[in-house]
């Protein structure tokens, strides 16, 4: 087997694949042959994909096999039936997972990817060592009014609808984001409907009690993005867990504090 070990300048390769599913096909990125370490599987949060961990793939999968997942519906990934929902999400990544990976796995989740690690962590599609959530959704219920009350944006032949997408995505960036980062998230906001079903399965989500039953060791990152305050009742929620604020850092954090977020999640994944 050819060893994809980085050396110096010569990062490990991301590849991609597909996963077949009884929903259609999943696509994923992938780096490493495996190693010392359990697979560690990353999820993202919507309307996005697998993309924003290329950043910190190779750095992660020096003794380890990182699998990072485009969610149902994004990215390269066949969408579910309607009605969209976390928990459906994460069957689909469980069940096509589980027919790969044998031993229990790391995961990392990031915005709506930490709703979908909480439901993988807390059933039995997957056996979880550890959890990593990256800005958590615990939402208030005037927050989950407000989230499910914005309108959609209304297409038009004109192209302002695009325009729309294109000022919320700049307003948004993150400290250190790249304008290039920020183009390949916004690219990924074109398929269509993606918004309204992330918001749609985000609001009606649980994440307080997800919280509260998990039973892995827990690491809690919060950096100041969209939910700040929401990640602040997180760590409310479970003292116990391991926790790391980024007040220098927002949107585009995996690839602005990528070094960062790699020793980070190395210190917690491979402590003892």
């Amino acid at each position: 087997m050819r060893d994809q070990r980085s050396s110096g300048s010569h990062p490990l390769r991301i590849e991609r694949d597909y996963l077949a599913t009884a929903r259609g096909q999943l696509h994923l990125r992938k780096s490493g042959q495996g190693g010392s370490r359990p697979p560690l599987v990353m999820l993202h949060q919507v309307p996005n994909s697998g993309q924003i961990f290329e950043p910190v793939m190779s750095a992660l999968a020096e003794d380890r096999l990182v699998l990072a997942i485009d969610t149902p519906g994004y990215g390269m990934s066949d969408p579910i039936a309607d009605p969209q929902t976390i928990e459906g999400y994460a069957e689909v990544i469980g069940h096509a997972l589980r027919e790969r990976i044998t031993v229990p796995v790391d995961i990392v989740g990031y915005h709506t990817g930490a709703a979908i690690a909480a439901v993988l962590a807390s059933s039995d599609l997957l056996r979880v060592r550890r959890l990593a959530l990256v800005a958590v959704p615990v939402l208030t219920d005037t927050e989950r009014k407000e989230f499910a009350a914005l309108p959609p944006i209304p297409f038009d032949e004109g192209g302002e609808w695009a325009r729309e997408e294109w000022r919320r995505s700049w307003y948004w960036r993150g400290p250190g984001q790249t304008l290039d980062d920020v183009l390949k998230s916004f690219a990924e906001k074109m398929r269509p409907s993606a918004r309204q079903q992330g918001a749609r399965a985000i609001v009606t989500f649980e994440m307080a009690e997800a919280l509260r039953v998990l039973r892995q060791p827990l690491l809690i990152v919060r950096p100041k993005d969209d939910l700040w305050e929401a990640t602040a009742r997180a760590i409310a929620l479970r003292p116990d867990a391991m926790c790391v604020t980024l007040p220098d850092f927002g949107h585009g954090l995996w690839s602005a504090a990528a070094e960062r977020m790699v020793k980070i999640l190395r210190e917690f994944l491979d402590a003892p």
